[in-house]
């Protein structure tokens, strides 16, 4: 077949327009498939790193000893002791001593006693009025009257002082009402605080 220019040139036209079609054709698949193909990186690279999950922590728990701590206390402070000490040998009524009577509806109450004097530093000194006794049926506190008993009794004791460290025995005589048979004996100090005493004393 013989063709003319305008064959040749109208040939040439439709040959080029193919081959763009085809071209273009091609083009826009590779572009497709590479779109398609790069979405998930696309959407990867925009996206935020995903932050590691952070370990759990646990609390810090401190456990208290199920043992409670001993205690030790120390002291030298030497026991405080009475400055006297009183012992009781015997307790007795008398209607008369020595020829001396007490007076209407009394008795005499004798104590004998033992007296000891365990003060450090100075003897004790004693009278009358150191000694006392409380009827507690009567709620009455008497004072010793041995002095006014001259006679009649083995070891008064009237006055006089205890050294440190020694006992002073004797007997100390009270008036005391008929009816009365309980009673508290006491020693005090020139101020009238009890040094030491002697609680349930009976006499019929």
């Amino acid at each position: 077949m013989i063709l003319n220019k305008e064959g040749i040139l109208s040939f040439l036209c439709l040959f080029v327009m193919v081959a763009c079609i085809v071209g273009c054709g091609c083009s826009s698949t590779q572009n497709a498939q590479s779109s398609v193909q790069n979405t998930p990186s696309a959407s990867t690279t925009t996206s935020q790193p995903l932050s590691p999950a952070p370990a759990p922590v646990t609390a810090g728990i401190t456990l208290k000893p199920t043992t409670a701590q001993t205690t030790f206390i120390t002291t030298t402070e030497t026991p405080k002791i009475d400055l006297l000490t009183v012992t009781l040998n015997s307790a007795v009524k008398k209607i008369t001593i020595g020829g001396s009577n007490p007076f209407p509806g009394n008795i005499f109450l004798v104590l004998d006693v033992v007296i000891q004097n365990n003060d450090k530093n100075q003897g004790f000194t004693y009278s009358d009025s150191s000694f006392s006794i409380f009827d507690k049926i009567n709620k009455r506190r008497i004072t010793a009257i041995t002095y006014k008993i001259p006679n009649g009794l083995n070891n008064p004791l009237t006055s006089g002082i205890i050294p440190i460290k020694s006992k002073q025995s004797g007997q100390i005589v009270f008036g005391v009402l008929d009816n009365s048979s309980s009673y508290k004996f006491s020693i005090v100090d020139s101020t009238g605080t009890v040094l030491t005493s002697v609680d349930n004393i009976n006499v019929a």
